[in-house]
């Protein structure tokens, strides 16, 4: 059955050569992702500064309490516990200006004594002895253009202060210049005082163990006590642990001088199962097109005797070459495919500059299986169909795969009820109102809505709209027009495969840019309308974390003249339990909270819709949503933990309010209920309330990495920054994936009029000229091609709808309608195009053509 079904497949090679492209793609796209997504979980950043010590422990800032360090020191394997300290630390210029941007290079300030734990060695002058004395790299004090004795300014938690250079270090001739990162050295007591852990707490402990210990038994043995210091920590999302002892290479994560690509990986793995669902798409509708097209030849085989048994066999073994011809071609296609996307990706700072795509089988098999499998199960679906054509009807020209009105109700209403769902998921996701299980998959539940729903309408769009067009095209072109709008009404079925991801191409970018600016909208307005400021301090993002501000700038903005109030707040995972009896019974198993701490009297400068209550320094603020699915009431006592505690803590609940997006920021407590408990990091934000406009600028100082912003100025920056924050990795993936969709949809039906030879003949037997019939190809591509656009925009606009919450203004600004008309136009030019070059050459081999 094998060779027949090869020699039926080679005797249409523009069917054969449309599907094949369209595997191919499909194929190549799965391997891609699913190479980029693997390389991303397993990337590990290269081991900098803890080259030197074989173990280290590490997580959140200020996570080791001095408990910790006695507990790991008796270890019979550990010969010495070296805690360290690390915080940004940024070298400015004479003009107030960071030397390096700190966006390139991550800078970071430690005390001395932890310089044990690098490569670095002092080249000249001395370790600082004085809290006015600084040790820089080689390569930063270049930078700097400094010398020994020099005076340097250096910006730590948006504070900045003036050192003398008393030395500068060097890494080892073995090692050499550190690529990812560039070192202060401050005196142990400064360090403490720049990094403000509080308590002694310190960020990570280097371990260095006996001569013939193993580093990685020494490393979980560690772990297992350190585990035992934060009893009152907090689960973070994905249950990404707080706590991590890493010996080998997995050190070189804990210097944090390059951004996680294995969180990373992660938002890839969602991506990689909507690529997957796309390219099943593509792979489906290729086979069920060259099927369908070839179904009055597998009824004519019926009539000369075939069995059921044996078409379908014979459609099984055509969809099992073409998956496999076509599936490892994809492969090899996906390895290029993956080197060019890491690139893009890249150069757009997704990815650090150090991550590298490693290869391996499993993605390959896996591309390859679902490949074989869509095949099957579309070779399935199309025999089907084939088999309902009476072989009489083949013998009479006649043969017709026909539809029943009420299936074909049912089809039209599940796909409209489908995108229906995909818009409400994706609403429901995005306003946070999802369940906690699903709140990390719900984009690709939607997408696979919107492609099932497209799926099942998508033919009959085009027989609707070829309907509706079929007077203007034939007054048009009176014959051509006619022909093709005749031609595709009648076939409407036999396009659905190119059509389907056509048409999915279209709506899934279209989808990934709209809700771009409506989530950037969302996540502003959500921020915005938390707070009743006046001005708001803040600095940058970067590498994951926020630079900072002091508790030394906070003070410094309360004593401005004119400022009535100034509140730090510093954000953290958090989980609140209730403590009264037989409260566990209707707790929800919910994923921790993201809690606001706040120092200072924050009443008046948070607007967090009090239902009940009021805030106070000595309780803790509940979400409403938070609470019903916590089963917290007001004046119950709660036991808080929150990420990095070494206990948790027992507090009433003071106040109850709404703003707290479903539950997912649904704590606001004070610092001082946290004293001892956990470290108290840098401000993220400083909100300001002033009665005049006060001279905040004489605290942020000119380096730009500390913004004083009104809260016009902070909506319009925050939008901003979203904007670069979120048109990263998904936006161009998908967009990629949209276009190599349309690429593969056009070119198939392209390739399709190759084998119509023996069609344009029986219309030149008619008297037809060369010209009318390829016009009439030009307006069948027109008829399908549009109408399949004009589908993949109407589920745009649809989704892009439901996302701006009804708010047709907001939906038509977010509605990306410039690429989408860029997507249309390209895709018709490339079909007209192909199409005239393929019908021309199908005319020229009219001796050749087979009827069908």
């Amino acid at each position: 059955m094998l060779a027949i079904a090869w020699h039926t497949l080679r005797r249409q090679p523009g069917v054969l050569l449309g599907a094949f492209l369209m595997i191919a793609i499909g194929s190549g796209l799965i391997n891609a992702f699913t190479v980029i997504q693997r390389s991303a979980t397993q990337a590990e950043a290269p081991v900098e500064r803890y080259s030197a010590v074989p173990v280290v422990a590490g997580g959140a800032a200020g996570l080791f309490t001095p408990d910790a360090i006695k507990r790991v020191q008796p270890l019979p394997a550990v010969h010495k516990v070296v805690p360290e300290l690390t915080f940004i630390a940024i070298v400015l210029d004479e003009h107030g200006q960071p030397v390096l941007s700190p966006t390139k290079i991550a800078q970071f300030g430690h005390a001395s004594t932890s310089a044990k734990l690098t490569p670095f060695a002092l080249r000249e002058g001395h370790w600082p002895t004085s809290h006015d004395e600084v040790v820089l790299d080689q390569e930063l004090a270049k930078a700097a253009g400094v010398s020994l004795g020099k005076q340097v300014r250096v910006l730590v938690a948006g504070a900045s202060h003036t050192y003398r250079l008393a030395g500068i270090a060097e890494p080892g001739a073995s090692t050499g210049p550190l690529a990812y990162q560039r070192t202060l050295f401050f005196t142990d007591k400064r360090a403490v005082e720049l990094a403000g852990r509080g308590a002694g707490r310190v960020d990570a402990l280097g371990i260095f163990v006996n001569a013939g210990s193993d580093p990685a038994a020494v490393a979980a043995e560690v772990r297992s006590l350190l585990g035992q210091t934060i009893q009152g920590d907090a689960p973070g999302p994905a249950g990404l642990p707080t706590l991590h002892v890493a010996a080998g290479t997995d050190r070189g994560e804990l210097e944090g001088s390059l951004p996680n690509d294995r969180a990373t990986g992660q938002t890839m793995s969602m991506l990689t199962a909507i690529v997957a669902f796309m390219a099943i798409t593509v792979i489906s509708g290729a086979l069920i097109t060259s099927i369908r097209r070839r179904a009055r030849q597998l009824a004519l085989l019926r009539a000369i005797g075939a069995t059921p048994h044996q078409i379908r066999s014979l459609c099984h073994a055509e969809a099992l070459i073409l998956a496999l011809v076509g599936g490892v071609a994809g492969s090899v296609l996906g390895l290029g495919l993956a080197e060019l996307l890491v690139i893009a990706l890249r150069s757009r700072e997704i990815f650090n500059p150090a991550f590298r795509v490693s290869y391996s089988v499993q993605p390959m098999v896996l591309a390859l299986l679902i490949t074989i499998l869509a095949g099957q199960v579309a070779a399935w679906l199309a025999a089907r169909a084939a088999l309902k054509i009476r072989p009489a009807e083949a013998l009479t020209d006649s043969a017709a795969v026909a539809e029943r009105t009420g299936k074909s109700t049912f089809k039209i209403v599940t796909g409209v009820l489908a995108l229906a769902g995909a818009g409400t998921i994706q609403v429901l996701g995005m306003a946070g109102l999802m369940p906690p299980a699903l709140r990390g998959v719900y984009g690709v539940l939607a997408s696979g809505l919107v492609m099932i729903g497209i799926g099942l309408i998508g033919s009959w769009v085009v027989y609707g709209l070829t309907y509706v067009s079929r007077a203007p095209v034939a007054a048009l072109s009176s014959v051509s027009g006619y022909l093709a709008a005749a031609n595709v009404r009648f076939r409407h079925r036999r396009y659905a495969g190119v059509v389907a991801p056509l048409a999915v191409g279209v709506a899934i970018a279209g989808w990934a840019l709209s809700s771009l600016p409506l989530y950037t909208l969302s996540t502003t307005e959500e921020a915005v309308e938390r707070v009743s400021a006046d001005y708001i301090l803040r600095t940058p993002l970067i590498r994951d974390a926020y630079i900072g501000l002091s508790e030394e700038v906070r003070q410094a903005v309360s004593d401005v003249p004119g400022v009535t109030a100034a509140v730090g707040l510093w954000d953290a995972w958090a989980q609140a339990t209730p403590l009264r009896a037989g409260s566990d019974k209707g707790i929800q198993d919910t994923a921790a909270t993201y809690a606001t701490v706040t120092t200072g009297v924050a009443d008046h400068l948070l607007d967090l819709q009090i239902q009940r209550g009021k805030l106070s320094n000595e309780g803790v603020a509940v979400g409403a949503a938070y609470a019903r699915q916590r089963g917290i009431s007001l004046g119950d006592q709660v036991e808080v933990r929150i990420t990095g505690a070494s206990d948790p803590v027992v507090l009433p609940v003071t106040a109850i309010f709404g703003r707290d997006k479903g539950g997912q920021e649904g704590l606001v407590l004070p610092s001082s209920a946290l004293s001892g408990h956990v470290a108290m990091p840098a401000y993220n934000r400083i909100l300001v309330r002033a009665g005049s406009s006060p001279q905040l600028h004489s605290v942020a100082g000119q380096s730009g990495l500390v913004r004083v912003e009104s809260m016009d100025e902070f909506r319009q920056q925050y939008v901003a920054e979203r904007v670069v924050g979120t048109s990263t990795i998904g936006i161009l993936a998908v967009v990629l994936v949209g276009g190599f969709l349309l690429l593969a949809a056009v070119s198939a039906l392209v390739l399709s009029a190759v084998d119509r030879a023996g069609e344009f003949h029986s219309f030149r037997q008619i008297s037809a000229a060369p010209r009318q019939i390829t016009m009439m190809v030009v307006w069948e591509m027109v008829l399908t091609v549009v109408p399949a656009w004009l589908l993949g925009v109407a589920a745009t606009a649809w989704m892009t709808f439901l996302m701006a919450g009804g708010d047709v203004t907001a939906a038509v600004k977010a509605l990306p309608a410039g690429t989408l008309a860029v997507f249309g136009l390209v895709g018709l030019i490339t079909a007209v195009a192909g199409c005239l070059v393929a019908s021309r050459t199908a005319m020229r081999s009219l001796n050749r053509f087979e009827m069908v």
